[in-house]
């Protein structure tokens, strides 16, 4: 993917390479370059820490997983993709829908070994939570987005297959559709 294929929008990559220069010289400046401007902000922060906190002591981890993927799904429906014909074209259209909602980023790789589609995603905004302080609770909500996102593209629905979280990190997940 190159560097500048989820900043498609005017604007946008001339901002972040103002703010952070030095990032040209770094070998992956599209991370930097995103990195340097989101965040989230504090009255956010708060509010969705004090959220997954009532969610967590209200609901067992299954449901509060659960509804965490259907937010997901419904920020999915929200922003619908374009229909795409290849695995580029599909990875711009998600990248593009991520950058507008400054989520960070992934790479779609095909692992041929048990025929799937891993997602990697990127620079996913750290939100602590009280039980979890990494904020690994938005991996959750990533994997109700992307399954609904590739449900509807084509061959999604009709073939049954799911998302599932293979690693969640800081700011970094891992998924794989099918195999």
């Amino acid at each position: 993917m190159r560097a500048t294929a989820w900043t498609s929008k005017p604007g946008l990559a001339g901002e972040a390479e103002g703010n952070c220069v030095e990032a040209r010289a770094m070998t992956d400046s599209a991370a930097l370059i995103y990195l340097a401007r989101r965040d989230v902000s504090p009255q956010w922060r708060g509010f969705l820490q004090a959220l997954i906190g009532t969610l967590g002591a209200n609901m067992d981890m299954a449901g509060r997983n659960a509804l965490l993927r259907a937010v997901g799904g419904r920020m999915a429906a929200d922003a619908p993709l374009r229909t795409a014909a290849t695995l580029e074209e599909l990875e711009l259209a998600m990248n593009e829908a991520l950058g507008a909602m400054a989520w960070g980023y992934l790479s779609l790789r095909l692992d041929e070994t048990d025929r799937s589609l891993r997602l990697v995603h990127a620079a996913l905004p750290c939100i602590p939570a009280p039980g979890d302080p990494e904020g690994a609770w938005l991996a959750e909500v990533l994997e109700g987005l992307y399954d609904t996102w590739l449900t509807v593209q084509q061959g999604g629905a009709s073939a049954g297959v799911r998302l599932a979280l293979v690693q969640a990190a800081p700011g970094h997940a891992v998924f794989r559709f099918g195999g």
